[in-house]
């Protein structure tokens, strides 16, 4: 993941944008000369995860017969908490390598610290994986679509081929596993930004020696959207306090009609 930050985030911190020399390569070295025992070490917590999840599968698979049904619910509960958990660390660990690429700090120190901006900045997270997710899946499915049809064009007129669908079908798949490594690189530039606009905000607030490093439109994006959030949570806020008086007044219409005494008139026509 450090080859793909160290653009993104030698051109934001810039204040006069202009071209970054040799980011790759500069990437390549700054991981293997200051970063490798961070991709060693959050490498390790995956894998020891992925292990127990293995052995509990082994477990499983050998005692399937034997096992009762609160063995057979337990050993699936730890199956699935261990894989959310192993999501949680994959998240956390690609946003702490790409802060470790920004600020150049320890694995547990870029944890900590990124899990912070992401937690203040959970809506926008939200928008931005959204946003992203769905626009890369255009860009994915667009490139195999032109695939698909230009194999269509170009292999329908060949005599020798008798079923042109295989092929085409196979070079789709081959497209979708190249769009799809290349995509990754701009997935992961845009988190790379996003980590690196959210420091920007932490750190600096627009005034003389705190300038923004962001753009004028990011900074029009970012006051949009603040007070798009504050419009939301204003909203959330007014609907829980009209269900609170909702059921205030359902329960003082239901006090008032509800007799605390019996009524007499009733009373003498049943005894009647």
């Amino acid at each position: 993941h450090g080859r793909p930050v160290v653009f993104p985030k030698q051109w934001y911190q810039r204040r006069v944008r202009g071209k970054v020399h040799f980011p790759v390569l500069r990437g390549i070295w700054w991981v293997f000369r200051y970063h490798l025992g961070t991709v060693a070490f959050g490498s390790c917590i995956i894998a020891i995860i992925q292990l127990i999840r293995t052995i509990l599968a082994y477990i499983q698979n050998k005692t399937k017969d034997s096992q009762s049904e609160f063995v057979k619910y337990l050993l699936l509960c730890l199956q699935c908490c261990l894989w959310c958990f192993e999501k949680i660390m994959k998240f956390i660990n690609r946003n702490a390598y790409i802060y470790t690429a920004f600020k150049g700090s320890a694995f547990c120190t870029s944890c900590k610290k990124v899990f912070g901006l992401l937690l203040s900045n959970v809506v926008r997270v939200g928008v931005i994986n959204c946003v992203g997710m769905f626009i890369l899946f255009i860009g994915k499915f667009l490139v195999v679509i032109v695939t698909a049809i230009l194999g269509y064009f170009m292999m329908k007129n060949d005599d020798d081929l008798y079923f042109w669908a295989i092929p085409v079908l196979i070079a789709s798949i081959f497209a979708f596993a190249v769009a799809h490594t290349f995509f990754s690189v701009y997935e992961i530039g845009i988190d790379a930004i996003f980590i690196c606009f959210a420091e920007d905000e932490t750190k600096n607030d627009g005034t003389p020696g705190r300038e923004y490093y962001m753009s004028k439109n990011l900074m029009e994006w970012v006051d949009n959207s603040g007070e798009a959030i504050k419009n939301l949570r204003r909203k959330k806020k007014q609907q829980k306090a009209q269900a609170r008086v909702g059921k205030s007044n359902d329960v003082a219409s239901s006090k008032q009609t509800t007799p605390m005494y019996p009524d007499l008139n009733e009373m003498e026509m049943t005894d009647k």
